[in-house]
């Protein structure tokens, strides 16, 4: 039989009372009110390391944290979308949203696109150096200058 330490999981925090029983819910609340996934982190009193960790074992926990995203993204939206609607877009700081909005949903808010050029083939040496053909334009043969 093995000795040792049990691998953490959720079901083992909750049996030792380092997080409530209502964490799954409590978690979704947490996304309701537009709050980071720090202010879930801090919640749990865990470190990020356990976070990501959490999230990998435990199917349940990876589910409440991405429904708390959703549901922070959409309270962001909602913001937003209210106060244009009713004409009180004023009251809005519209730098300081889009910079809210980039950096906690940055997977879909980001300015930025990547692009991978790297991945065609045999342009790309063993050392990971990059080959450039220089191509030149084909010369006019005699046949084309004639009418």
């Amino acid at each position: 039989m093995k000795r040792g330490k049990k691998p953490f999981t959720i079901e083992l925090l909750v049996e030792r009372g380092r997080i409530p029983e209502t964490w799954y819910d409590d978690i979704l609340d947490i996304g309701r009110q537009g709050k980071a996934e720090v202010s879930i982190v801090n919640y749990m009193k865990i470190s990020w390391d356990t976070h990501k960790r959490l999230m990998d074992r435990s199917s349940k926990y990876l589910e409440a944290v991405n429904s708390a995203k959703k549901l922070s993204e959409e309270w962001w939206v909602e913001i937003a979308r209210k106060e244009w609607v009713e004409g009180n877009s004023r009251g809005i700081n519209s730098n300081h949203w889009s910079l809210m909005v980039r950096n906690m949903f940055g997977e879909r808010w980001s300015d930025k696109k990547e692009h991978d050029i790297t991945s065609k083939g045999d342009k790309i040496t063993p050392d990971n150096n990059i080959v450039v053909e220089i191509i030149k334009p084909k010369e006019k043969d005699e046949d084309d200058n004639k009418g």
